[in-house]
């Protein structure tokens, strides 16, 4: 018999928006979930990684003595250049989206989870698109929580490197919204997962 590989929900939204969260509700729930985001980090971390030699060479001024992309620079670099940001994310994209269709095939489950900031704007392969949603007030609050060293205009700046709320919603298969207690997300989450199984098993 051959094996027939899981499908991929995509869980995405803004930053802020609260996809984490969502993502640790679908695992504790015994769905397979895969950071897309993290994922993209141990390939710029890995200086060995071709894709970290292209960004390398594309942006010297962003890279760290061993030859890694130097922490920090998607803030004080990429976040302040839309340009630059494209291209990173041009080169990235490739690498993470092998690394990510591997791990898949190797799931043993109905359907598996990408969370992923970037989804909509790179087109990542996907079953169904599911975006976390809550207002830009909210995401810049926990975007500062997160990071109290940032600035009032850094946070800003990645706020507007995404697409549009409106975007997320247009583009979205199913849509929840992030603006209550975790014990609704958690039942949220579940009637969701009962939802995807049913359609994928």
């Amino acid at each position: 018999m051959s094996f027939t590989p899981p499908k991929v929900l995509v869980l995405t939204g803004g930053i802020g928006s609260g996809k984490s969260t969502f993502a640790r509700a679908f695992e504790a729930l015994g769905v397979p979930c895969l950071d897309a985001d993290a994922l993209a980090r141990t390939v710029h971390q890995d200086p060995a990684h071709p894709a970290t030699v292209q960004i390398g060479r594309a942006f010297p001024q962003a890279m760290a003595p061993d030859g890694s992309l130097a922490r920090g620079t998607l803030r004080s670099v990429f976040a302040l250049d839309p340009a630059a940001n494209e291209e990173l994310k041009r080169i990235l994209r490739p690498a993470v989206l092998a690394l990510a269709d591997d791990w898949t095939r190797r799931q043993q489950s109905p359907y598996v989870v990408w969370e992923s900031a970037l989804a909509m704007d790179q087109a990542l392969p996907a079953t169904r698109v599911l975006v976390v949603d809550t207002s830009d007030r909210s995401r810049a609050a926990r975007i500062a929580l997160r990071n109290p060293d940032w600035t009032r205009g850094q946070v800003a700046s990645i706020i507007a490197l995404q697409l549009p709320r409106a975007d997320y919603l247009a583009r979205a298969d199913d849509v929840v919204q992030n603006d209550g207690t975790l014990d609704e997300v958690r039942a949220l989450a579940l009637q969701l997962h009962h939802r995807y199984t049913d359609l994928w098993s």
